[in-house]
């Protein structure tokens, strides 16, 4: 009876640790990230309010539409951006962009001084 309880309790603790863990999906994309600040508008579009309908504030980021359709973004998602941090995406860039991010900045000094760089994204997934 005892080396039945042996092997029953042997059998699950193996049977547990040859369980499958449980995987995170992480979808990356390189792309050039640029900063604007609320003197910089597009054509046609109302001042300081994003695409998703808000008002525009520092941690925000729009992307351009091939990008967003890559990772599969949704207005509010968070996404991170390798050694930056991360940020919300509330903003859609022209359609003419491609594989750009552009960070919001309060001010034009931030902005410039940041200028034009290339990073990976990764989506942070929930």
């Amino acid at each position: 009876m005892r080396k039945i309880a042996i092997y029953c309790l042997l059998g699950m603790l193996l049977g547990l640790l040859g369980w499958p863990r449980p995987t995170m999906s992480v979808t990356m994309s390189i792309v050039t990230v640029t900063a604007y600040h609320p003197g910089v508008t597009a054509p046609g579009s109302p001042k300081g309010i994003t695409a998703s309908g808000q008002r525009v504030s520092e941690g925000m980021l729009a992307v351009s539409r091939d990008v967003e359709k890559t990772l599969n973004l949704d207005f509010g998602d968070q996404v991170m951006l390798h050694g930056l941090g991360v940020f919300e995406f509330q903003d859609r860039m022209n359609a003419r962009c491609q594989k750009k991010v552009d960070i919001f900045m309060k001010t034009k000094k931030k902005a410039i001084r940041f200028g034009v760089r290339r990073y990976v994204v990764l989506v942070k997934m929930a």
